[in-house]
């Protein structure tokens, strides 16, 4: 991407972080004040889908690409290392049962057809739910794309949570709010990702950028936005806790500009580092958790939460070969994809 910005990549590092820590401290026994406070690590995944909709647009308005262009760019990006864990992870599962296992379970996988049912939406892993959505957001984002063309400005905004609301309300009264393919289908996060593509414009054409808030702003925001969050959550269950998007991506947004603003470089590095291999991190670390998991009951050792160290340190370890090895297979099919010769570096 040209002009790519750091502080994109940053949200995605810090988003996907976040992520992880929230899936690996869900594993162990904690205080009940605790439990319900790292449950808002989880809103990572709002401040992701915000960055994926300001990185695909800026993309666009940079170089367009046919749509047909555009479905082997993401799909060779994504489905291809996506489908190769989840193959390695049933093989592991032959042997290791750590997930249940089946020719179904893995054809759902492959074919796409897990997002459109909730037993089968988490199966060999179920952070593996987010390819789903995000693959339903590469498919409508030529709609999407003429959506915007049509609605100008703040009504594109405010039309996309209308939507996402709509989508929600109806979530509710069908009373499908904990089914995974209900309450994750792209049109609940729509309002997100569409966010990020009016920010991405707006940048692009009159150099807005978001970031630059004041630290004291920032600070309001992540109170406000995480008080509210969590008022609402706590205090009106399922309503609540269905329409607390709005606070919950504003707050852990502010809270995250606000930490790359202090600039304190080893934290940003870090965070940017983990941006840099955030896909092999995202379909590794429940894998990693749950292998330790079972070398920990052959062994008898108590699950703790001081393992949750090396688990972490061997997810970031297995990533990194990870991320070079789906580099060279995304180059791979993109060379055979568009006919060229693959170069061997």
């Amino acid at each position: 991407m040209k002009n790519k910005i750091e502080v994109i990549d940053f949200i995605k590092g810090y988003s996907m972080f976040s992520i992880v820590i929230f899936h690996y401290f869900q594993s162990i026994p904690l205080s009940p004040v605790f439990s319900k406070a790292i449950n808002f690590g989880g809103t990572g995944i709002h401040t992701f889908i915000f960055a994926s909709g300001y990185g695909l647009f800026l993309s666009h308005l940079q170089k367009p690409l046919p749509y047909r262009e555009f479905l082997k760019k993401r799909f060779t990006k994504i489905y291809i290392p996506y489908i190769l864990v989840v193959s390695v992870v049933a093989l592991i599962s032959l042997f290791i049962p750590l997930y249940k296992n089946s020719w179904n379970h893995y054809f759902s996988h492959v074919f796409l057809y897990k997002m459109f049912d909730n037993d089968l939406i988490g199966t060999y892993g179920y952070q593996l739910w987010f390819i789903s959505t995000i693959i339903q957001f590469y498919l409508l984002f030529p709609l999407i794309l003429r959506f915007r063309e049509r609605i100008p400005g703040n009504a594109f905004l405010l039309a996309g949570l209308l939507i996402s609301w709509a989508w929600a309300t109806a979530i509710l009264i069908l009373h499908k709010e904990e089914f995974r393919n209900w309450n994750s289908f792209f049109l609940m996060y729509l309002w997100e990702f569409m966010l990020g593509m009016y920010c991405a414009e707006r940048y692009l054409k009159k150099k807005y950028e978001f970031w630059k808030i004041r630290k004291m702003r920032l600070i309001g925001l992540t109170i406000a936005g995480v008080g509210i969050y969590s008022l609402m959550a706590l205090k009106f269950g399922a309503i609540g806790k269905t329409f607390n998007d709005l606070p919950g991506l504003f707050g852990f947004g502010a809270l995250c500009i606000f930490i790359y603003s202090l600039n304190i470089k080893p934290v940003n590095r870090f965070i940017l580092f983990t941006a840099g291999l955030s896909y092999s991190i995202f379909l590794i670390h429940f894998l990693v958790l749950n292998l330790f998991q079972a070398a920990c009951r052959a062994m008898g050792i108590s699950w703790s939460w001081v393992i949750l160290i090396p688990v972490l340190t061997c997810c970031y370890l297995a990533a990194i070969p990870l991320q070079r090895l789906f580099g060279h297979l995304t180059g791979i099919f993109t060379a055979r994809l568009q006919n060229r010769p693959v170069l061997n570096k």
